[in-house]
């Protein structure tokens, strides 16, 4: 790696990082921490990779294009964007790149400065986006509900879609429609995998919902039939019962008394049952 303009380790040089504007500096690799969600936010792509290590095998780490690092107040310093650099100078033995520290409120407002700095730079397949949503989405789940269907009218769904939406820099039914795949395992994993878009894959999950929201109803509406039909034999065991009386008392043959109060008795038995 060619040799650096600063001469100091970083963590004692004093650098302006207070407001918008960033000072570009130099940091040992062993500075850095690498956590979630900023870790696994993007995959680095093998052919990117392989490019970005043979220039910098040649040229060393380019200071044009420096990493940038959330500079904590306890001062520990987390990457937040330049993972694929960073890998490459690792295992080319590189000790040192040149970085950008930045101050953030929060791990949320973190995140959502990464995914501004990488989605322009990216052609996100529904995949990564998919990925991108369910991380946005986690710290909100608290004001919604688990699942949000396309086309909700509820004030709650769309609001923190919309918070998603404009974080990732897409549309709010983008986001509705990751919603309801990821509502769906199975839908979630063809996403993921590539063999469907987001858009295919929520209309699946909302017509497998459609199929077991009628079979649901169907059921429903048996159980509410058998219902009524053994109320209506219930009604007409005591009909008939009250006309065995009659008979078996009004009725001059005994022995049809006697046939008539046999029915009755085995009415009555059923009746308890």
């Amino acid at each position: 790696m060619p040799k650096l303009t600063m001469n100091t380790r970083p963590d004692k040089a004093a650098v302006n990082n207070s407001g918008e504007k960033a000072v570009g500096i130099e940091l040992y690799l062993d500075q850095l921490t690498k956590a979630e969600p900023f870790a696994s936010l993007f995959s680095i792509k093998a052919e990117v990779f392989e490019a970005i290590k043979a220039d910098m095998a040649v040229n060393g780490f380019d200071p044009s294009k420096p990493v940038n690092v959330w500079r904590k107040p306890d001062g520990t310093r987390v990457l937040i964007d330049g993972f694929t650099r960073v890998r490459a100078a690792e295992e080319l033995g590189l000790l040192r790149v040149t970085g950008y520290e930045k101050s953030f409120a929060s791990v949320a407002e973190a995140l959502a400065y990464a995914i501004h700095t990488q989605k322009d730079r990216r052609n996100l397949s529904d995949a990564e986006l998919l990925r991108l949503i369910k991380l946005v989405d986690r710290p909100q789940e608290g004001f919604r509900s688990p699942l949000a269907p396309i086309g909700a009218n509820e004030t709650t769904a769309p609001k923190t879609a919309a918070i998603t939406a404009d974080t990732i820099g897409i549309s709010v039914r983008k986001v509705e429609r990751a919603r309801t795949v990821l509502s769906d395992p199975e839908e979630a994993t063809a996403v993921r995998r590539g063999e469907k878009t987001i858009h295919q894959a929520a209309e699946a999950a909302k017509a497998k919902r459609a199929v077991r929201s009628s079979a649901k109803e169907g059921h429903r509406i048996r159980s509410k039939s058998k219902a009524i039909s053994e109320d209506e034999a219930v009604m007409t065991g005591h009909h008939i019962l009250s006309l065995l009386k009659v008979l078996s008392t009004g009725d001059p043959n005994s022995s049809r008394r006697t046939a008539y109060k046999s029915v009755a008795k085995i009415i009555r038995q059923a009746l308890k049952a």
